[in-house]
């Protein structure tokens, strides 16, 4: 997670600025439209006016991870007691993380706080902001497990790092850019443009979004988020492309980077679900393969999933990969329909308990 040189260092330093008003962090970012530019609604390419187009305005987002947010929480609070809903400064901090992780995504927001910070950049002059704060191991937990694609899903996007990045953070998140490129690949035909990709990596998270449903997210957003970070996209996915596009997936350019192919071998294909959270691809597998075909194909189990004992080692998931492959036409959809099923059963079900966790930590009024 990095700021990719897609921002004046100058908001970058008004950003971090956030942080000497909250306790100290391990590890923290902000994200969106409000930090990073996006082309207008109507726009079709990003022109200058639409590159300029960010915070003014609007809401600046932020997602903060600490090694204990329960004892955070209780020192923001005496900090920045407005920053919570009533019954929740009642409650207190304890009962503020035990929300996010046991009803939401392992996340708690806190919304609508006044931006006071004065702005030298007419491009940062946000209205309000918010702040998520997790759990560091949860952050690692869901960037290479994908547990709830939550916090993953937001940093498979380009975001603006404040301060010293958590090693254990860069080191997790190395291997969620991996296995998003996995995904966007599988999910892509074996020609595409760089424009197919970059809509397909920023699109895994958003398919399934119970917000879009309720028509809280914007439909259009993927294609603003892939059009106006494309620079950054391409920076912070170029280790990826070279270990698992170009090593594994046999990716190839051609017509100026236009113009991609991959490898649509079943080798590569295996390689590619092979490089997919363990997790993920046994839900894709419990969802694709007939469980008794499961059960004779499998090796040493671990705990059940789906009705479906599941292997636990590396050497496991490639052999899982290379049966999911082998039965690709065994269901009534194709593996990839299964994965992209999977997916979005996955940020269905996150973003559902982080809305639910919303609505219980919200009150009409904070004064």
């Amino acid at each position: 997670a990095q700021s990719l040189g897609m921002i004046d260092p100058s908001i970058e330093t008004e950003l971090r600025a956030v942080l000497d008003d909250v306790p100290p962090v391990n590890h923290a970012f902000g994200y969106g439209s409000g930090v990073l530019p996006q082309p207008l609604r109507d726009d079709e390419g990003p022109s200058a006016s639409a590159r300029d187009h960010a915070a003014t305005g609007s809401v600046v987002d932020f997602v903060f991870a600490v090694d204990d947010p329960r004892a955070w929480h209780r020192r923001n609070m005496t900090m920045n007691l407005s920053h919570y809903a009533p019954h929740l400064r009642a409650l207190g901090g304890g009962t503020v993380a035990a929300l996010a992780d046991r009803v939401g995504a392992g996340v708690h927001y806190n919304t609508l706080i006044p931006w006071t910070k004065t702005s030298s950049s007419a491009r940062l002059a946000p209205t309000t902001f918010k702040y998520g704060v997790v759990s560091v191991n949860a952050m690692c937990d869901d960037l290479v497990n994908w547990r709830h694609m939550f916090v993953a899903g937001r940093m498979q996007k380009p975001v603006v790092a404040l301060g010293r990045p958590d090693p254990r953070v860069t080191a997790a998140q190395t291997i969620n850019a991996r296995s998003a490129l996995a995904a966007a690949l599988l999910l892509l035909p074996e020609e595409f443009s760089r424009e197919d990709l970059l809509a397909s990596l920023c699109g895994l998270s958003y398919a399934g979004d119970v917000r879009v449903a309720l028509g809280a997210e914007d439909v259009d957003k993927v294609r603003r988020i892939a059009t106006g970070s494309e620079r950054g996209l391409m920076e912070m996915y170029r280790d990826a492309v070279k270990v698992v596009g170009s090593d594994l997936a046999g990716l190839t350019m051609g017509r100026g980077g236009e113009v991609w192919r991959r490898d649509g071998s079943p080798a590569a294909r295996s390689a590619l679900f092979a490089t997919l959270p363990r997790e993920t691809l046994h839900r894709t597998m419990v969802i694709h393969l007939p469980p008794d075909l499961l059960r004779v194909e499998r090796g040493t189990p671990i705990g059940e999933v789906g009705g479906v004992r599941l292997p636990d080692t590396d050497d496991m998931r490639e052999e899982s990969a290379r049966m999911l492959v082998k039965f690709e036409d065994a269901g009534d959809r194709s593996a990839v329909e299964s994965l992209r099923e999977c997916l979005r059963a996955t940020v269905r079900k996150s973003s559902l308990r982080q809305l639910l966790a919303g609505v219980l930590a919200t009150s009409p009024s904070k004064s």
